[in-house]
Order: structure tokens, then sequence, then C-alpha cells
């Protein structure tokens, strides 16, 4: 019993450090339903953020440099921009984005 609750805190211990290790960011986008998706992309990944009434989030994710898609509902254009150096364990607000027409 004693090596069963061992390894439970061991094993919760690891996932606390990674978890502790990862990055998160936010972006609001205006108008709020202008946007059909919008994407994180590092490197050859990609992941669609999850929109809260027009703000978009990412949780979890690795540090590093990231880019954010936005695929626009018609009539406005296709928005992309660069996010860097989010370091481990930060959330960032990355403000808001008009999109134009």
């Amino acid at each position: 019993m004693l090596q069963l609750c061992l390894v439970v805190i061991g094993v919760t211990s690891i996932h606390a450090v990674k978890l502790l290790q990862t990055s998160s960011f936010h972006v609001k986008l205006f108008p709020a339903k202008g946007a059909d998706k919008v994407w994180a992309i590092q490197g050859t990944d990609s992941i669609e953020m999850m929109n809260v009434n027009g703000e978009y989030y990412l949780r979890a994710i690795n540090p590093g440099h990231w880019q954010v898609s936005v695929e626009p509902k018609e009539p406005y254009r296709r928005a992309r921009f660069e996010v860097t150096d989010m370091k481990p364990g930060t959330d960032r607000d990355l403000g808001e984005i008009r999109l134009m027409k």
C-alpha cells in the first residue's frame, strides 16, 4: 500500500511540474462574431483556439514562437500575426484584433 501511495505522489508531481512549464495566451476580436475560426500555429502544428464571446483562448501550450491566424467571415479580411518569446508558465494577453473589411 505504501508503494502505491509513493507511485501516485510521484506521478502527480511529474504532471504538476509539466503544467507549471506550459504557457497560455488569449486575444479579443472586434467585431466579436467576425471570425469563423482562430488558429494558433507553432511550426507544423496548429490548434483551433476556444471562443468565449469573441475572446479566443489557448491553454497549456509549449513555450516558444507562435502565430495566430484568423479565418474571418465575409466581408472581413484574413489576419495573421506573430507571438514571439512565450516563456514557460506565462499567460499573455495579446490585446485586441480589429478585423478589416
